[in-house]
């Protein structure tokens, strides 16, 4: 729901999925099946250095997400919420946008909380981290992560000539590690404690 919230906004997407939609666009291939096996392909070094990521929330993220994005977004084109159909709205499209964050980063430290695995990519962060020693911290790093696949959004979706990358892409790359930190050190904690 929040990756649609942010595509619907018009201002962009989170920056994973910018660029597995960049990527399965010069491909070829549905977003949903690129992003399944880009996943797979991913979890084998990070399974050899942390096995916790690994379970039933790592399941779903694997094959399901992708599919969920794709599909949740053509749920809302059925009823004519699309990015064209609130493009005269500002108004609307920086509530989408702002809710769209939140939701997000909301979502992402929930289920990391949860202890049920992970994404490979959400697993990252919290890798360099501990191989750090702390000296990068989970906010820190999850910036460094989404700049590499933010960056690689924009490139690709520049060769294939659309649009992978925006406003929300930004605002994600620089906020989603700092806004998650928040949410997993005052809510996420207690709620899974």
């Amino acid at each position: 729901m929040a990756h649609s919230s942010l595509n619907v906004s018009g201002f962009g997407i989170d920056a994973f999925t910018s660029m597995t939609t960049g990527i399965s666009n010069l491909l070829g291939v549905g977003l949903g099946v690129f992003q399944m096996s880009f996943n797979l392909v991913m979890y084998v070094p990070v399974l050899m250095i942390n096995r916790k990521a690994f379970g039933i929330g790592a399941l779903i993220n694997l094959f399901l997400l992708g599919y969920i994005v794709q599909y949740i977004g053509l749920f809302f084109s059925m009823f004519g919420f699309t990015a064209s159909a609130v493009a005269s709205s500002i108004f609307i499209r920086v509530i989408l946008l702002v809710a769209g964050i939140l939701i997000l980063c909301f979502g992402c430290a929930l289920y990391m909380d949860c202890d049920l695995g992970v994404a490979p990519y959400d697993a990252l962060a919290p890798i360099i981290e501990d191989k750090t020693d702390g000296k990068i911290p989970f906010k820190y790093a999850r910036i460094m992560t989404d700049l590499v696949c933010g960056i690689t959004g924009l490139v690709t979706g520049m060769i294939g000539n659309i649009t992978t990358a925006g406003l929300a892409t930004l605002f994600i790359v620089f906020g989603t590690g700092p806004i998650v930190d928040w949410y997993r050190k005052n809510i996420t904690c207690k709620l899974t404690a």
